[in-house]
């Protein structure tokens, strides 16, 4: 056989795991074809080094866009020597994050999220978890109560059965689901097959501002800042003298917010980086999407002492052009649903 791969990619994949496609020839030069249903990626004749090889890097970075809507989808490859071409047809998943696990091994015991810990929520605020099942899976809900007679008390039901194999199913995980008049609730775990996740349950704090944001994986997550929030406008401005005036004729107006993530927890403040990283993000307009925003700067310094409780301060715009959005009152409001929580 003239072309013999030695690095291949798995049936199964993480885009982040396609960095390098290997293969030898005895021939001059091969052709590589690259495909996503019958839309071709890359298609390119390469010529080997001086031992036969050839190299292919960064093939991730070539899938990944093909992967934004659905999250997994079916690839090609052709390699042509013109004797007797190779091909080989494998799933891929979209993971940007580097994975210590096969992703299948990761599907199976994780949900998709980098947050593996526990995640503390409040009664209102809006919970997903997302997860790609291979066979029929119930999901189960155990959760702790303080009840009127100052006793812990544990409860275990089940909260959906999923049934859609090999896609990215969503199951709302929100605290206010499982309230229980008369009962306050402490914490709950959320388990499908080997996965699991923890919430503990604080007391409402104000928390602005409530961020959606797309993960390492191409599924939506929250949180919710309880940190310092403030605003401050920039203006550009154009000016000129016009029949002896002087006058702006043209300002350019950008809203620049300045937020504090809060204390987070350990596991969280190691998952609060996907939200840096993430290239999607959402003000939260009660638990839907609201205006879209970038972020601009960050820091998000750690240390290793016992007592560090970190908090990340970042700063973040509107994505859109138009930064003079009318804001209408709310009820209890005074400004801007998605600035402060000052009242009057």
């Amino acid at each position: 056989m003239a072309v013999t791969v030695i690095k291949d990619v798995s049936d199964y994949n993480f885009s982040s795991d396609l960095q390098k496609l290997q293969f030898t020839t005895t021939k001059s030069s091969v052709k590589f074809t690259l495909t996503c249903g019958s839309e071709n990626i890359l298609s390119e004749t390469y010529v080997p080094d001086v031992t036969g090889l050839v190299t292919i890097l960064q093939l991730d970075e070539l899938v990944e866009p093909y992967l934004s809507a659905n999250l997994i989808d079916s690839f090609s490859y052709v390699i042509d020597d013109g004797d007797t071409p190779i091909s080989k047809t494998f799933n891929v998943q979209l993971c940007t994050a580097e994975s210590p696990l096969p992703a299948k091994t990761f599907d199976e015991n994780y949900f998709l999220t980098t947050l593996i810990g526990v995640k503390e929520t409040s009664i209102g605020r809006k919970e997903v978890l997302h997860l790609i099942i291979t066979a029929a899976t119930p999901v189960y809900l155990t959760a702790k109560y303080f009840d009127s007679s100052y006793n812990i008390t544990s409860a275990t039901s089940s909260i959906a059965a999923l049934s859609d194999l090999n896609k990215v199913l969503s199951v709302d995980v929100s605290p206010a689901l499982f309230k229980v008049d008369g009962k306050k609730l402490l914490e709950y775990t959320i388990t499908a097959g080997l996965r699991q996740m923890r919430f503990k349950v604080v007391d409402v704090i104000d928390a602005a501002p409530n961020l959606l944001f797309t993960n390492s994986f191409g599924c939506q997550e929250t949180l919710y800042c309880t940190g310092t929030h403030t605003l401050a406008p920039e203006y550009t401005r154009s000016a000129t003298r016009s029949g002896g005036m002087f006058r702006n004729y043209y300002i350019e107006e950008t809203r620049v917010f300045k937020a504090n993530t809060g204390p987070l927890t350990p596991d969280m403040a190691i998952w609060v980086h996907d939200l840096f990283r993430s290239k999607e993000i959402y003000i939260l307009d009660g638990d839907k999407a609201g205006k879209e925003i970038a972020i601009t700067e960050s820091k998000d310094e750690q240390t290793n002492d016992l007592d560090n409780m970190p908090a990340y301060t970042f700063s973040y715009r509107y994505a859109q052009t138009n930064h003079n959005i009318l804001q209408l009152p709310r009820a209890g409001r005074i400004f801007d649903n998605t600035f402060d929580n000052t009242f009057e």
